[in-house]
Protein backbone atom coordinates (compact mmCIF):
# COMPACT_ATOMS: atom_id res chain seq x y z
CA UNK A 1 0.00 0.00 0.00
CA UNK A 2 3.06 2.39 0.86
CA UNK A 3 3.95 2.14 -3.14
CA UNK A 4 0.54 2.40 -4.27
CA UNK A 5 0.44 5.66 -1.87
CA UNK A 6 3.29 7.08 -3.14
CA UNK A 7 2.79 6.95 -6.76
CA UNK A 8 -0.76 8.29 -6.46
CA UNK A 9 0.91 11.35 -4.62
CA UNK A 10 3.65 11.67 -7.08
CA UNK A 11 1.29 11.27 -10.21
CA UNK A 12 -0.95 14.38 -8.28
CA UNK A 13 2.10 16.48 -7.28
CA UNK A 14 3.58 16.55 -11.04
CA UNK A 15 -0.10 17.59 -12.38
CA UNK A 16 -1.12 20.41 -9.82
CA UNK A 17 2.31 21.44 -7.62
CA UNK A 18 4.64 22.55 -11.10
CA UNK A 19 2.06 25.08 -12.21
CA UNK A 20 1.16 26.46 -8.80
CA UNK A 21 4.96 27.16 -8.43
CA UNK A 22 5.28 28.87 -11.58
CA UNK A 23 2.54 30.69 -11.35
CA UNK A 24 3.81 31.54 -7.41
CA UNK A 25 7.24 32.46 -9.30
CA UNK A 26 5.47 35.14 -11.24
CA UNK A 27 3.20 36.68 -8.46
CA UNK A 28 6.23 37.21 -5.93
CA UNK A 29 8.42 38.72 -9.00
CA UNK A 30 5.01 41.34 -9.60
CA UNK A 31 4.71 42.03 -5.89
CA UNK A 32 8.72 42.06 -4.97
CA UNK A 33 10.00 43.80 -8.62
CA UNK A 34 9.14 47.38 -6.80
CA UNK A 35 12.74 46.88 -5.26
CA UNK A 36 14.56 46.74 -8.12
CA UNK A 37 12.25 49.02 -9.87
CA UNK A 38 12.82 51.85 -6.81
CA UNK A 39 16.81 51.80 -7.74
CA UNK A 40 15.87 54.59 -10.55
CA UNK A 41 12.20 54.83 -10.15
CA UNK A 42 12.22 56.90 -6.73
CA UNK A 43 14.84 59.53 -8.82
CA UNK A 44 11.97 59.82 -11.40
CA UNK A 45 9.17 60.17 -9.43
CA UNK A 46 10.71 62.05 -6.83
CA UNK A 47 10.57 59.67 -4.21
CA UNK A 48 12.45 59.30 -0.75
CA UNK A 49 12.75 56.00 1.93
CA UNK A 50 9.71 56.99 3.61
CA UNK A 51 7.62 57.56 0.57
CA UNK A 52 8.87 54.84 -1.34
CA UNK A 53 8.44 52.83 1.89
CA UNK A 54 4.83 54.02 2.19
CA UNK A 55 3.76 53.18 -0.82
CA UNK A 56 4.88 49.50 -1.61
CA UNK A 57 3.27 48.89 1.70
CA UNK A 58 -0.07 50.61 0.40
CA UNK A 59 -0.02 47.20 -1.47
CA UNK A 60 -0.64 44.76 1.75
CA UNK A 61 -3.51 47.64 2.85
CA UNK A 62 -6.00 46.09 0.20
CA UNK A 63 -4.02 42.63 0.49
CA UNK A 64 -5.40 42.19 3.94
CA UNK A 65 -8.63 43.43 3.82
CA UNK A 66 -9.64 40.84 0.78
CA UNK A 67 -7.86 37.96 2.45
CA UNK A 68 -10.87 36.75 3.63
CA UNK A 69 -13.42 37.49 0.86
CA UNK A 70 -11.28 36.33 -1.40
CA UNK A 71 -10.61 32.36 0.03
CA UNK A 72 -14.56 32.49 0.73
CA UNK A 73 -15.43 33.01 -2.77
CA UNK A 74 -13.06 30.24 -3.33
CA UNK A 75 -14.87 27.83 -1.76
CA UNK A 76 -18.05 28.87 -3.41
CA UNK A 77 -16.99 28.53 -7.21
CA UNK A 78 -13.88 26.71 -6.92
CA UNK A 79 -10.05 26.63 -7.31
CA UNK A 80 -10.50 26.63 -11.02
CA UNK A 81 -12.18 29.58 -11.42
CA UNK A 82 -10.81 31.75 -8.60
CA UNK A 83 -7.06 31.31 -9.43
CA UNK A 84 -7.06 31.61 -12.91
CA UNK A 85 -9.42 34.94 -12.67
CA UNK A 86 -6.54 36.35 -9.90
CA UNK A 87 -3.84 35.63 -12.49
CA UNK A 88 -5.10 37.51 -15.52
CA UNK A 89 -6.26 40.12 -12.77
CA UNK A 90 -2.67 40.82 -11.22
CA UNK A 91 -1.12 40.46 -14.31
CA UNK A 92 -3.01 43.44 -16.09
CA UNK A 93 -2.29 45.47 -12.67
CA UNK A 94 1.21 45.07 -12.31
CA UNK A 95 1.65 45.78 -16.38
CA UNK A 96 -0.05 48.65 -16.06
CA UNK A 97 2.03 49.71 -12.70
CA UNK A 98 4.83 51.08 -15.46
CA UNK A 99 1.90 54.14 -16.30
CA UNK A 100 2.37 55.73 -12.23
CA UNK A 101 3.91 59.35 -12.74
CA UNK A 102 3.87 60.66 -9.29
CA UNK A 103 3.51 59.32 -5.53
CA UNK A 104 -0.40 59.28 -5.52
CA UNK A 105 -0.70 57.13 -8.60
CA UNK A 106 2.03 54.52 -7.41
CA UNK A 107 0.15 54.10 -4.20
CA UNK A 108 -3.36 53.75 -6.37
CA UNK A 109 -1.47 51.04 -8.23
CA UNK A 110 0.06 48.96 -5.10
CA UNK A 111 -3.23 49.10 -4.03
CA UNK A 112 -4.95 47.28 -6.86
CA UNK A 113 -2.41 45.08 -6.86
CA UNK A 114 -3.12 44.01 -3.50
CA UNK A 115 -6.62 43.47 -4.45
CA UNK A 116 -5.86 41.56 -7.06
CA UNK A 117 -3.18 39.04 -5.58
CA UNK A 118 -5.02 39.02 -1.99
CA UNK A 119 -6.75 35.43 -2.86
CA UNK A 120 -3.85 33.34 -4.25
CA UNK A 121 -1.32 32.75 -1.87
CA UNK A 122 -4.42 31.54 0.64
CA UNK A 123 -6.19 29.85 -1.50
CA UNK A 124 -3.29 27.43 -2.90
CA UNK A 125 -2.38 26.95 0.37
CA UNK A 126 -6.24 25.40 1.17
CA UNK A 127 -6.44 24.18 -2.97
CA UNK A 128 -3.47 22.14 -1.67
CA UNK A 129 -5.30 20.57 1.88
CA UNK A 130 -8.19 19.34 -0.61
CA UNK A 131 -5.24 17.66 -2.85
CA UNK A 132 -2.45 16.19 -0.18
CA UNK A 133 -2.73 14.16 3.41
CA UNK A 134 -1.51 16.34 5.93
CA UNK A 135 2.00 13.94 6.10
CA UNK A 136 2.79 15.01 2.54
CA UNK A 137 1.95 18.57 2.67
CA UNK A 138 4.64 19.69 4.10
CA UNK A 139 6.93 19.16 1.19
CA UNK A 140 4.70 20.54 -1.42
CA UNK A 141 4.47 24.13 1.12
CA UNK A 142 7.89 23.83 0.64
CA UNK A 143 8.14 23.52 -2.76
CA UNK A 144 5.72 26.40 -3.20
CA UNK A 145 7.79 28.83 -1.26
CA UNK A 146 10.68 27.98 -2.28
CA UNK A 147 8.82 29.06 -5.80
CA UNK A 148 8.58 32.72 -4.04
CA UNK A 149 12.30 32.89 -3.22
CA UNK A 150 13.48 31.35 -6.49
CA UNK A 151 11.21 34.14 -8.17
CA UNK A 152 13.86 36.58 -7.19
CA UNK A 153 16.58 34.43 -7.64
CA UNK A 154 15.85 34.89 -11.43
CA UNK A 155 13.83 38.25 -10.91
CA UNK A 156 16.53 40.48 -9.36
CA UNK A 157 19.07 39.66 -12.30
CA UNK A 158 16.21 39.94 -14.68
CA UNK A 159 14.96 43.31 -13.57
CA UNK A 160 18.07 45.04 -12.86
CA UNK A 161 18.85 44.22 -16.62
CA UNK A 162 15.51 45.16 -17.57
CA UNK A 163 16.69 48.93 -16.06
CA UNK A 164 19.41 48.76 -18.70
CA UNK A 165 16.52 49.78 -21.60
CA UNK A 166 16.77 53.07 -20.25
CA UNK A 167 15.29 55.09 -22.76
CA UNK A 168 13.88 52.65 -25.52
CA UNK A 169 10.76 53.27 -26.85
CA UNK A 170 10.59 56.65 -24.82
CA UNK A 171 10.15 54.33 -22.02
CA UNK A 172 12.16 54.55 -18.94
CA UNK A 173 13.67 50.80 -17.48
CA UNK A 174 11.75 50.50 -14.37
CA UNK A 175 8.61 50.66 -16.74
CA UNK A 176 9.96 48.04 -18.38
CA UNK A 177 10.11 45.61 -15.33
CA UNK A 178 6.69 46.54 -14.68
CA UNK A 179 5.77 45.59 -18.63
CA UNK A 180 7.94 42.50 -19.06
CA UNK A 181 6.90 40.87 -15.94
CA UNK A 182 3.02 41.56 -15.66
CA UNK A 183 1.87 40.58 -18.62
CA UNK A 184 3.21 36.20 -18.05
CA UNK A 185 0.49 36.27 -15.84
CA UNK A 186 -2.30 37.03 -17.82
CA UNK A 187 -0.85 33.69 -20.24
CA UNK A 188 -0.95 31.84 -17.10
CA UNK A 189 -4.43 32.13 -16.26
CA UNK A 190 -5.49 30.51 -19.75
CA UNK A 191 -3.40 27.97 -18.85
CA UNK A 192 -4.41 27.16 -15.34
CA UNK A 193 -8.22 27.17 -16.04
CA UNK A 194 -7.54 24.68 -18.54
CA UNK A 195 -5.74 21.98 -16.58
CA UNK A 196 -6.79 22.70 -12.73
CA UNK A 197 -9.65 20.94 -10.81
CA UNK A 198 -11.38 21.27 -7.64
CA UNK A 199 -10.84 18.47 -6.12
CA UNK A 200 -9.65 14.46 -6.77
CA UNK A 201 -13.61 13.61 -7.76
CA UNK A 202 -12.91 16.13 -10.79
CA UNK A 203 -9.24 14.58 -11.99
CA UNK A 204 -10.09 12.77 -15.55
CA UNK A 205 -6.49 11.91 -15.28
CA UNK A 206 -6.54 9.91 -11.99
CA UNK A 207 -8.26 6.16 -12.22
CA UNK A 208 -11.68 5.69 -10.17
CA UNK A 209 -9.55 3.61 -7.47
CA UNK A 210 -7.20 6.12 -7.33
CA UNK A 211 -10.00 9.10 -6.76
CA UNK A 212 -11.63 7.08 -4.24
CA UNK A 213 -8.49 6.19 -2.15
CA UNK A 214 -6.96 10.06 -2.25
CA UNK A 215 -10.39 11.27 -1.32
CA UNK A 216 -11.03 9.02 1.44
CA UNK A 217 -7.61 9.44 3.34
CA UNK A 218 -8.44 13.71 3.15
CA UNK A 219 -12.31 13.00 4.42
CA UNK A 220 -10.54 10.80 7.50
CA UNK A 221 -7.86 13.14 7.99
CA UNK A 222 -10.67 16.26 7.91
CA UNK A 223 -12.57 14.42 10.51
CA UNK A 224 -10.29 13.84 12.77
CA UNK A 225 -9.15 17.56 13.31
CA UNK A 226 -9.92 19.72 16.66
CA UNK A 227 -12.41 21.90 14.76
CA UNK A 228 -14.15 19.59 12.77
CA UNK A 229 -17.83 20.56 13.35
CA UNK A 230 -17.15 23.69 14.61
CA UNK A 231 -17.79 27.34 13.26
CA UNK A 232 -15.35 29.55 11.92
CA UNK A 233 -15.40 32.06 14.68
CA UNK A 234 -15.09 29.40 16.92
CA UNK A 235 -12.38 27.38 15.34
CA UNK A 236 -10.71 31.10 14.97
CA UNK A 237 -11.23 32.91 18.05
CA UNK A 238 -8.79 30.41 20.62
CA UNK A 239 -5.63 30.76 22.19
CA UNK A 240 -3.57 28.69 20.21
CA UNK A 241 -4.58 30.56 17.08
CA UNK A 242 -4.55 34.12 18.15
CA UNK A 243 -0.48 33.18 19.74
CA UNK A 244 0.51 32.02 16.40
CA UNK A 245 -1.04 35.07 14.53
CA UNK A 246 0.88 36.87 16.69
CA UNK A 247 4.27 34.71 15.92
CA UNK A 248 3.32 34.89 12.05
CA UNK A 249 3.16 38.62 12.31
CA UNK A 250 6.25 38.56 13.80
CA UNK A 251 8.15 36.23 11.29
CA UNK A 252 6.59 38.31 8.27
CA UNK A 253 8.10 41.78 9.40
CA UNK A 254 11.26 40.49 9.12
CA UNK A 255 10.96 38.56 5.70
CA UNK A 256 9.25 41.78 4.56
CA UNK A 257 11.71 44.22 5.61
CA UNK A 258 14.14 42.30 3.84
CA UNK A 259 12.20 41.67 0.71
CA UNK A 260 11.68 45.72 0.02
CA UNK A 261 14.47 46.76 1.46
CA UNK A 262 18.13 44.61 0.74
CA UNK A 263 18.18 46.07 -2.78
CA UNK A 264 18.62 49.41 -1.60
CA UNK A 265 20.42 48.47 1.46
CA UNK A 266 22.84 46.60 -0.75
CA UNK A 267 22.70 49.50 -3.31
CA UNK A 268 24.26 51.69 0.10
CA UNK A 269 27.36 49.76 -0.17
CA UNK A 270 28.35 51.52 -2.88
CA UNK A 271 27.24 48.32 -5.94
CA UNK A 272 26.01 49.53 -9.81
CA UNK A 273 21.95 48.48 -9.98
CA UNK A 274 23.58 45.27 -11.93
CA UNK A 275 25.49 44.26 -8.90
CA UNK A 276 22.91 44.88 -7.04
CA UNK A 277 20.79 42.76 -9.15
CA UNK A 278 22.90 39.95 -8.91
CA UNK A 279 23.65 40.22 -5.54
CA UNK A 280 20.42 40.27 -4.03
CA UNK A 281 19.53 37.31 -5.24
CA UNK A 282 21.84 35.24 -3.69
CA UNK A 283 19.85 35.04 0.92
CA UNK A 284 16.91 34.47 -2.34
CA UNK A 285 18.99 31.20 -3.43
CA UNK A 286 20.03 30.07 0.20
CA UNK A 287 15.81 30.67 1.12
CA UNK A 288 14.98 28.71 -2.23
CA UNK A 289 17.46 25.23 -0.81
CA UNK A 290 16.70 25.86 2.83
CA UNK A 291 12.64 25.55 2.14
CA UNK A 292 12.92 22.40 -0.25
CA UNK A 293 15.27 20.85 2.03
CA UNK A 294 14.13 21.40 5.70
CA UNK A 295 10.59 20.63 4.58
CA UNK A 296 11.41 17.17 2.83
CA UNK A 297 13.27 16.29 6.13
CA UNK A 298 10.23 17.14 8.24
CA UNK A 299 8.01 15.37 5.77
CA UNK A 300 10.72 12.44 6.42
CA UNK A 301 10.43 12.66 10.10
CA UNK A 302 7.14 13.65 10.70
CA UNK A 303 8.11 16.29 12.98
CA UNK A 304 7.05 19.69 12.57
CA UNK A 305 7.46 22.24 16.02
CA UNK A 306 11.08 22.12 15.77
CA UNK A 307 11.38 22.12 12.45
CA UNK A 308 9.54 25.76 12.46
CA UNK A 309 11.68 26.87 15.66
CA UNK A 310 14.71 26.69 14.71
CA UNK A 311 14.82 28.23 11.55
CA UNK A 312 13.09 31.15 12.74
CA UNK A 313 15.45 31.46 15.32
CA UNK A 314 18.60 31.35 13.10
CA UNK A 315 16.73 33.65 11.03
CA UNK A 316 16.16 36.43 13.34
CA UNK A 317 19.67 35.99 14.55
CA UNK A 318 20.52 36.43 11.29
CA UNK A 319 18.81 39.59 10.93
CA UNK A 320 20.35 41.14 14.20
CA UNK A 321 24.05 40.27 12.58
CA UNK A 322 23.44 42.21 9.41
CA UNK A 323 22.29 45.73 11.60
CA UNK A 324 26.35 45.39 12.75
CA UNK A 325 28.23 44.10 9.94
CA UNK A 326 26.66 46.82 7.16
CA UNK A 327 30.02 48.21 6.61
CA UNK A 328 31.42 45.15 5.10
CA UNK A 329 29.62 43.79 2.59
CA UNK A 330 30.66 40.24 2.33
CA UNK A 331 30.31 39.69 6.03
CA UNK A 332 26.42 41.43 5.95
CA UNK A 333 25.25 39.53 2.77
CA UNK A 334 26.74 36.50 4.59
CA UNK A 335 24.16 37.18 8.00
CA UNK A 336 21.36 38.38 5.23
CA UNK A 337 22.04 34.69 3.64
CA UNK A 338 21.14 33.48 7.46
CA UNK A 339 18.43 35.60 8.29
CA UNK A 340 16.47 34.85 4.26
CA UNK A 341 16.89 31.06 4.63
CA UNK A 342 16.26 31.01 8.32
CA UNK A 343 13.15 33.12 8.49
CA UNK A 344 11.78 31.74 4.56
CA UNK A 345 12.19 28.55 5.71
CA UNK A 346 9.96 28.05 8.40
CA UNK A 347 7.60 29.70 6.65
CA UNK A 348 6.06 26.31 4.48
CA UNK A 349 5.89 24.11 7.72
CA UNK A 350 4.26 26.92 10.03
CA UNK A 351 0.91 26.13 8.16
CA UNK A 352 1.00 22.78 9.22
CA UNK A 353 0.51 23.96 12.70
CA UNK A 354 -2.70 25.64 12.61
CA UNK A 355 -3.91 23.51 9.40
CA UNK A 356 -3.44 20.41 12.16
CA UNK A 357 -5.95 22.60 14.31
CA UNK A 358 -8.73 23.40 11.50
CA UNK A 359 -11.29 21.12 10.17
CA UNK A 360 -12.47 20.76 6.14
CA UNK A 361 -15.44 23.62 6.72
CA UNK A 362 -13.24 25.82 8.73
CA UNK A 363 -9.57 25.34 7.06
CA UNK A 364 -10.21 28.02 4.16
CA UNK A 365 -11.26 31.11 6.43
CA UNK A 366 -9.18 30.29 8.99
CA UNK A 367 -6.25 29.99 6.53
CA UNK A 368 -7.58 33.37 5.44
CA UNK A 369 -7.64 34.94 8.80
CA UNK A 370 -3.88 33.79 9.81
CA UNK A 371 -2.93 35.24 6.33
CA UNK A 372 -4.46 38.30 6.52
CA UNK A 373 -3.50 39.43 10.13
CA UNK A 374 0.40 37.98 9.40
CA UNK A 375 0.29 40.20 6.12
CA UNK A 376 -0.15 43.24 7.95
CA UNK A 377 3.39 42.99 8.41
CA UNK A 378 3.68 43.82 5.02
CA UNK A 379 2.45 47.26 5.41
CA UNK A 380 4.24 47.98 8.92
CA UNK A 381 7.34 46.88 8.08
CA UNK A 382 8.40 48.87 4.49
CA UNK A 383 6.90 51.80 6.02
CA UNK A 384 8.95 51.98 9.42
CA UNK A 385 11.71 50.41 7.68
CA UNK A 386 11.78 53.67 5.90
CA UNK A 387 10.51 55.91 8.63
CA UNK A 388 13.79 54.55 10.93
CA UNK A 389 15.68 54.74 7.86
CA UNK A 390 15.33 58.57 7.35
CA UNK A 391 15.22 58.96 11.05
CA UNK A 392 18.79 57.92 11.43
CA UNK A 393 20.24 58.23 8.75
CA UNK A 394 21.30 54.24 8.26
CA UNK A 395 19.32 50.65 8.31
CA UNK A 396 21.13 49.63 11.69
CA UNK A 397 17.44 50.37 13.68
CA UNK A 398 15.02 49.10 11.24
CA UNK A 399 17.09 45.31 11.28
CA UNK A 400 17.67 45.75 14.88
CA UNK A 401 13.97 45.67 15.22
CA UNK A 402 13.04 43.15 12.20
CA UNK A 403 15.54 41.02 14.48
CA UNK A 404 13.62 41.75 18.17
CA UNK A 405 10.43 40.81 16.37
CA UNK A 406 11.74 37.23 14.57
CA UNK A 407 13.22 36.38 18.32
CA UNK A 408 9.56 36.89 19.66
CA UNK A 409 7.99 34.30 17.08
CA UNK A 410 9.42 30.94 17.96
CA UNK A 411 8.87 31.83 21.80
CA UNK A 412 5.42 32.84 20.63
CA UNK A 413 4.89 29.66 18.98
CA UNK A 414 5.61 27.74 21.91
CA UNK A 415 3.54 29.24 24.26
CA UNK A 416 0.72 28.49 21.86
CA UNK A 417 0.14 25.10 22.67
CA UNK A 418 -0.90 23.90 19.28
CA UNK A 419 1.96 21.16 19.51
CA UNK A 420 -0.19 18.76 21.23
CA UNK A 421 -2.82 19.11 17.95
CA UNK A 422 0.78 17.78 15.88
CA UNK A 423 0.28 14.41 14.93
CA UNK A 424 3.95 12.46 13.84
CA UNK A 425 3.12 10.86 10.60
CA UNK A 426 6.12 10.26 8.53
CA UNK A 427 5.87 9.49 4.36
CA UNK A 428 6.04 6.13 3.81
Amino acid sequence: MQDTEAAIIRKVAWRIVPFLCFAYVINALDRYNVSIAALTMNRDLGLSASAYGLAAGAYFWSYVCCQLPANLVLRKIGARAWLSLIMALWGAISATTALVTNETTFVIARILLGVAEAGYFPGVAYFLTCWFPNRHRGRMMGLFFAASATATVIGAPLSANLLRLEGVLGLAGWQWIFLAEGLPAILLAVFGYASLRNEPADAPWLTAAERTWLQGELDRESARKATHGKSVTASVVNPQIVTLIIAFVCTLYGVYCVSFFLPLIIKSMGLSNTAVGYVAALPNLCSAFGMVLISRHSDRTGERFWHVIVPVTAGALGTLAAAFLLDNVYLAMAAFCVAAAGLSSSLPLFWNLPTAYFGAATAAAGIGVINTFGNMSGYFAPQLTGLLHDATGAYVAPLLLAGALGLAAPVLIACSGIRRYLVRTATP
